[in-house]
């Protein structure tokens, strides 16, 4: 039989959404937030080592009310990410499902530097996490990983039966650039690598749950 009579049976299940996607025009905000975050840093040096810390090992984590604070270009950024959830909410494969009418969003930063990094965790409670990247910093480029988003392929067992040309168990990696918003189902369980390079690997968390 001809492989292409089975095109119409073949069926992908438990498909696992995750929107990456790079804002070309955000150079001017992210210099303006970069700062923003630096500022802060000195202001509240005890966050490094706080209460505040969670997945992160080392480095400097702020608390979650950073969509509250005043600076238009915080606002701006949560405008952004809205729209995405946004799409990934119209997107949906069960069509019949009534899209969410609004949204709770919460979001942190995260200042890491050479060595630091986060250890492999979930955000539960909430529908969607997201990470948005305004620097990363001068890493190293002998050393391979450094300083990637990996998330870990959410079947427990898929690991234990490697069929050729699928990648299952394997973990999905993403290279952070400046700009670059990354859009997953909070479930998902990922890690940052250690970051080993000059300067600062600059992200802002979010935490999203979806309001009927």
């Amino acid at each position: 039989m001809n492989k292409s009579n089975y095109q119409d049976s073949l069926k992908q299940i438990y498909p696992t959404p995750l929107l990456q996607h790079h804002y070309s025009d955000m150079d001017e905000t992210n210099a303006k937030l970069h700062k923003i975050l630096l500022d802060k840093e000195q202001e509240n040096a005890e966050w490094r080592t706080g209460a505040s810390q969670k997945s992160n090992i080392g480095g400097w984590r702020s608390k979650d009310d950073l969509l509250q604070w005043p600076n238009p270009e915080i606002q701006h950024l949560m405008h952004r990410v809205n729209g995405a959830v946004s799409f990934l909410s119209n997107s949906r494969p069960i069509r019949k499902a009534q899209p969410p009418k609004n949204m709770e969003m919460f979001a942190w930063a995260n200042i890491n530097r050479n060595g630091e990094y986060n250890a492999a965790h979930i955000h539960p409670g909430y529908h969607w996490g997201a990470v948005y990247y305004v620097a990363t910093g001068k890493p190293d480029p002998s050393l391979e990983k450094n300083g990637i988003l990996e998330f870990q392929d959410p079947r427990p067992a898929a690991g234990m039966g490697p069929v050729p040309g699928y990648e299952f168990g394997h973990k999905f990696s993403v290279q952070p650039k400046p700009g670059m918003l990354v859009v997953f189902p909070a479930w998902m369980t990922h890690s940052v690598n250690p970051f080993f390079g000059e300067g600062e690997r600059i992200s802002i968390a979010f935490n999203i749950r979806l309001v009927r």
